[in-house]
């Protein structure tokens, strides 16, 4: 090797790498530092970093936008050859370790129904193709406990405490999602555009289960007894297709969180309700995680999240047709 690339090849970060690539294809800062899950900063002082490493201008920035240089072009094609080799090297080694099987163990609300784990489980089984996954039934309180004495090793979870997490616990908020209530198109609240918990009066509610999230549930009716309302539940589930099953049907209306009413039928609904305290889906994970496979999983679910968010239309939040 020359000598002069030495120092410049120790300097080289994976990730400087990895950030080139998603701007080469997003061609935008805003949105490749989203992809990458960093601020835009960040991302621009990595790229700057790699074009000092590299001696030459890699991107053009000017009121147009951001291109790629001839050099900048030369580069990507050699660093996705070069990053897919390291993954399909890295599978086989993983492959030929003794046929050694990976484990990761998940607590969650199932009834939440989060729309970016499905494909993060999915990118990790490309990475670890015999991973096992196995899910815990555990809302995010219980999940701090869980974490600690290992019986899981990444929770997604809301805390409705205020208090920070244990000592040796680490959280990022990944999905912020505010109340809202499921109903027919032809309901008589269907025509306003923001609701209140007084509008609820006298409403047949359907809401997730005390037995799906109980400081959830409890915190559910103390905004509804600050208001002076009794809540007229008439059904409690605990998977969230069910209510919105019975909601089609003609039962009631349902009280849940947006993010649970990702695919709902084309005569239903949903309208935001003012009053009740935000919802924030938080990642917990123990601090200073050295383990490989949580650590893609990590990165992985909070990657999802973000393309989540960059895809949502802002009247979805209001209704599905």
């Amino acid at each position: 090797m020359d000598e002069k690339m030495i120092l410049p090849m120790r300097a080289l970060e994976l990730r400087q790498l990895r950030y080139f690539l998603i701007l080469s294809r997003e061609l935008h800062f805003g949105k490749a530092a989203n992809t990458a899950h960093v601020t835009q900063s960040a991302l621009s002082q990595q790229i700057a970093k790699l074009e000092e490493l590299a001696g030459v201008q890699l991107f053009v920035r000017d009121p147009r936008g951001v291109r790629l240089t001839a050099a900048g072009e030369v580069l990507r094609d050699g660093v996705a050859r070069v990053l897919d080799l390291l993954y399909t090297t890295l599978r086989s080694t993983r492959e030929a370790g003794e046929n050694e099987s990976f484990r990761l163990s998940l607590g969650l609300v199932e009834y939440t129904n989060l729309p970016f784990i499905p494909p993060a489980l999915i990118r990790l089984q490309a990475l670890y193709p015999d991973v096992n996954i196995i899910r815990h039934e555990l809302n995010g309180a219980q999940q701090l406990d869980a974490l600690v004495s290992g019986v899981i090793d990444v929770g997604f979870g809301v805390r409705i405490q205020t208090n920070s997490p244990k000592a040796g616990i680490a959280s990022q908020p990944l999905l912020a999602s505010e109340w809202s209530l499921l109903m027919r198109d032809t309901h008589r609240l269907a025509n306003r555009a923001q609701l209140s918990i007084e509008d609820l009066a006298g409403e047949r509610l359907i809401v997730p289960g005390r037995s799906v999230n109980a400081p959830l549930y409890d915190s559910l009716l103390a905004h509804f007894a600050r208001v002076g309302i009794k809540p007229n539940i008439v059904y409690e589930t605990t998977q969230s297709q069910v209510g919105i099953t019975l909601v089609e049907q003609g039962l009631g209306v349902l009280l849940g969180a947006v993010y649970v009413f990702t695919v709902i039928p084309t005569t239903l609904l949903y309208r935001p309700v003012n009053g009740f305290d935000p919802l924030t889906v938080e990642l917990f994970s123990r601090s200073g995680e050295q383990n490989p496979l949580v650590l893609d999983f990590i990165e992985l679910a909070a990657g999802e999240a973000v393309r989540l968010k960059a895809s949502q239309v802002p009247d979805t939040i209001a209704r599905r047709d």
